[in-house]
């Protein structure tokens, strides 16, 4: 995969980000929300860049010891090859370097391939929130992965990222 690159978020890439978001989901920050979570504390946003274009992007919000993983979206032509799931192995490592223990996220309840992808992580459902989402309207698995501090689960994280790596080389 040539010309393929992770960096943070900048006010650059939130036009590729929200035309991301459109085809992703039923509501999107707008440009001016997005500049808004670029400048607040605790919150970090990465991109995959692909030959100059943004592919994919994730985020997290950390708030002591705890990081929320606020967004993740892969354009629709580029989904299946782990880009989001590369970005959530850069965001769980930056958390853990932050101090973060533990992650949490939504997903929704249809969204079994995402469920997977989350639990590869040691992400484990941990209740519902019934009717979070609309258009369509699906309840959210709320998802945490309370030892992200300890070294299984780094070990899990690194295991995956050699996945991914392996995955990328053979492309």
């Amino acid at each position: 995969m040539t010309g393929l690159r992770i960096e943070a978020m900048a006010g650059r890439h939130i036009d590729a980000v929200i035309a991301i978001d459109a085809v992703s989901y039923s509501h999107q920050w707008s440009a001016a929300m997005w500049r808004s979570e670029l400048a607040a504390s605790g919150r970090r946003h990465m991109v995959v860049i692909d030959d100059d274009s943004v592919v994919a992007h994730a985020g997290t919000l950390q708030q002591l010891d705890e990081l929320h993983v606020t967004t993740v979206a892969t354009h629709p032509g580029h989904r299946g090859r782990g880009h989001a799931t590369r970005l959530l192995v850069d965001l769980l490592r930056a958390g853990v370097a932050s101090g973060a223990e533990a992650a949490t996220l939504e997903v929704r309840a249809a969204d079994r391939a995402t469920h997977r992808v989350y639990g590869r992580l040691g992400f484990s459902p941990a209740g519902i929130r019934p009717g979070y989402y609309s258009a369509p309207t699906d309840d959210a698995v709320i998802m945490w992965l309370h030892d992200l501090s300890s070294s299984e689960a780094q070990s899990r994280i690194d295991r995956l990222a050699t996945d991914i790596e392996s995955r990328e080389a053979r492309a």
